[in-house]
């Protein structure tokens, strides 16, 4: 009974806003001059006739008559109205298109159709049109994201805030996750076991900061919406120019402590040896602490008590004493006792040695400082796995591409910047 009301008042309104929407722009649009200049290039474009057309909106489909002009020097027409109203070369409204991208960004493309005729009463007809609004303007939040990194690159110095202002330690996490592929786009890409690979890797960055510690127990706070983040398919190096860029777009460059944190990737770390020279790295302590669990599974039988072997060399992990973790293994002399475990184990050895100076655990919790990587691997999920992942679901890159890029400009809270309102908040900075 209710809902039927509920309908009955949704469909009048939308008939009475849609009926005032029609009268502005057809005021709007009786002002046809017999020139106007071309959006390309300014030249005099001169009128040719009216023409009519349907954009639908969130109201409902809406018929325009509007001056339609051709510019002889660009050989191209174009309607001056369709500018104005931002409709040009798409039949949705703004407000519709914004709808579209947004459950296309979010669910399945049918499952969003299904979701937009529920809530609204309008029936796109097909998911054709819902998929490509949510590519164009997923591709439009591509560019938009460059040309904010173009600018924070080239930037002179920004200015500092006033000393005891501001957050103190600011953390750049770093991972790589795989998205499903069609076979066309992982052609000569090696997969696991020597097959073929089925996956391509987005490579994902956050960004937050830090004030203080939690009073009552000492572990480190993130600062409330702090979080914003960056994705690409493209390649390490291309990636650590957007990473560097954002955190010069973040002001991080005036935070006294940054950090990277990673899971012991070698492009992670060079990413820090290059672009983030003075912040102190970490390698994620959960991902050491697999290391360590794979190791004794592999020397297991050659272990008395495989369980306290792994608990000693926890506590030599905690205190950062990557050495102990080596001699713990030599003592076993592999190479008499059992050769064929001596490469893997030393394999496995070197993923602490080498990243010694990352697992200074003890050092790291006494300062303060996150040791985990789950805001990145929480990323993964979020911008990645939860739409991308789906049962059956295998992409191209042009078609996840911007559907990702409109989930990390939301999972950063800055649609602002693709959808800029009276009423947006305060862009995250």
């Amino acid at each position: 009974m209710l809902e039927a009301i509920e309908r009955a008042a949704q469909q009048a309104g939308a008939r009475i806003g849609l009926a005032a929407l029609a009268g502005v722009i057809d005021w709007a649009g009786q002002d046809t001059p017999t020139q106007a200049p071309c959006p390309g290039q300014g030249h005099g474009a001169r009128l040719v006739t009216r023409r009519a057309r349907t954009v639908r909106t969130l109201l409902g489909a809406l018929q325009l008559s509007r001056g339609y002009y051709h510019c002889a020097t660009c050989r191209e027409g174009f309607a001056p109205l369709d500018l104005v109203l931002d409709v040009a070369g798409t039949s949705l409204s703004p407000g519709l298109s914004r709808a579209c991208a947004l459950a296309g960004a979010e669910m399945p493309y049918e499952k969003s159709r299904q979701f937009i005729a529920t809530v609204t009463g309008l029936d796109l007809a097909s998911t054709s049109t819902l998929a490509r609004t949510t590519r164009a303007q997923g591709r439009r939040a591509r560019v938009l994201i460059g040309a904010e990194h173009t600018t924070a690159a080239r930037a002179t110095a920004t200015p500092a805030p006033a000393p005891g202002e501001g957050p103190d330690v600011c953390y750049i996490v770093l991972d790589g996750t795989g998205a499903p592929m069609l076979p066309s786009e992982t052609t000569g890409r090696p997969g696991k076991d020597g097959g073929r690979a089925g996956t391509r890797e987005v490579k994902i960055g956050c960004f937050f900061t830090q004030s203080g510690r939690d009073p009552a127990t000492g572990e480190p706070v993130q600062d409330p919406d702090s979080a914003t983040y960056i994705s690409t398919f493209e390649p390490a190096a291309t990636f650590a120019t957007h990473a560097k860029a954002e955190y010069h777009r973040r002001g991080f460059d005036h935070i006294r402590q940054p950090i990277v944190l990673g899971d012991g990737a070698k492009w992670i770390w060079n990413i820090a040896d290059t672009h983030f020279t003075h912040a102190t790295q970490i390698v994620d302590y959960f991902h050491a602490r697999e290391h360590l669990a794979d190791l004794t599974k592999l020397l297991t039988l050659v272990l008395d008590d495989p369980g306290a072997f792994e608990a000693d060399l926890v506590d030599q992990l905690d205190l950062g004493h990557t050495a102990a973790i080596a001699a713990a293994v030599d003592r076993l002399d592999l190479s008499d006792h059992a050769p064929d475990l001596a490469r893997p184990a030393a394999t496995e050895v070197a993923y602490f040695t080498t990243n010694h100076h990352r697992m200074q655990y003890a050092d790291f919790r006494a300062n303060g400082y996150y040791i985990g990587s789950g805001p990145v691997e929480a990323a993964c999920n979020t911008i990645v796995k939860q739409r991308a992942k789906r049962a059956g679901m295998h992409w191209t890159i042009h078609g996840l591409d911007p559907v990702l890029a409109l989930r990390t400009l939301h999972q950063s809270r800055r649609d602002d910047l693709l959808w800029p309102t009276t009423t947006s908040p305060t862009p995250q900075t």
